[in-house]
């Protein structure tokens, strides 16, 4: 009971710490997630960049089912519009990997990771087209 006082105060203490700037509630929130979660959790704007996609998303999944571990992140990339993604989607979707892999600081407790591109018609947003590649994580950091 006395822990979870302390941890109440504490969480507390932070809020009016902050409360004066939303913009530090931000980054004190996202650099919590980030020590929680591992540096690099979200994907770096080298990675938007290079296939011009409007944001991104990433899940993670860690389960065990008959004794077997599976992990795997999944690195979503919605609308991309580059010239190099429109010919060679595979190879993009590798160099994405290697470059998310590289930045994410707990990327060796996983052991696939998934890159899928996520294409919407501007006219119809129900309209969506997915690509997936998956890469194992040890092949990526060799």
């Amino acid at each position: 009971m006395m822990k979870k006082s302390h941890l109440l105060l504490f969480i507390s203490l932070t809020f009016l710490f902050f409360s004066c700037d939303g913009e530090s509630v931000m980054k004190g929130m996202f650099w919590g997630f980030n020590k929680m979660m591992g540096d690099g959790i979200m994907p770096s704007p080298e990675i938007l960049e290079l296939g011009a996609f409007e944001r991104a998303e990433v899940n993670i999944s860690k389960t065990t089912a008959d004794g077997e571990n599976e992990n795997f992140i999944e690195v979503r990339l919605f609308n991309g519009k580059s010239e190099a993604l429109a010919f060679n989607q595979e190879n993009t979707a590798r160099m994405c990997a290697e470059i998310y892999a590289k930045g994410y600081s707990k990327i060796e407790d996983f052991d696939t990771i998934n890159i899928l591109f996520v294409q919407s018609d501007p006219f119809d947003q129900e309209n969506v087209a997915m690509t997936s590649y998956i890469f194992r994580v040890q092949d990526i950091l060799e």
